[in-house]
């Protein structure tokens, strides 16, 4: 189920960027990830990077 997303397209196309941010009640077991849509890459060719970063707020 898709909670967040994010898209970015530069003009000229060599500089992209997005960001976003999320807070979720997860249950153990759940899962959490970041998924490139229909094959793009974030960044140049020779130049590919993403982040993802996840903390816990505050224990059930």
């Amino acid at each position: 189920q898709v909670r967040a997303s994010a898209i970015a397209q530069d003009a000229d196309q060599n500089y992209d960027y997005a960001s976003n941010s999320v807070v979720l009640h997860l249950d153990s077991g759940d899962e959490v990830y970041v998924k490139l849509d229909g094959g793009k890459a974030h960044g140049g060719n020779n130049n590919k990077y993403s982040t993802f970063s996840g903390f816990l707020l505050y224990p059930d």
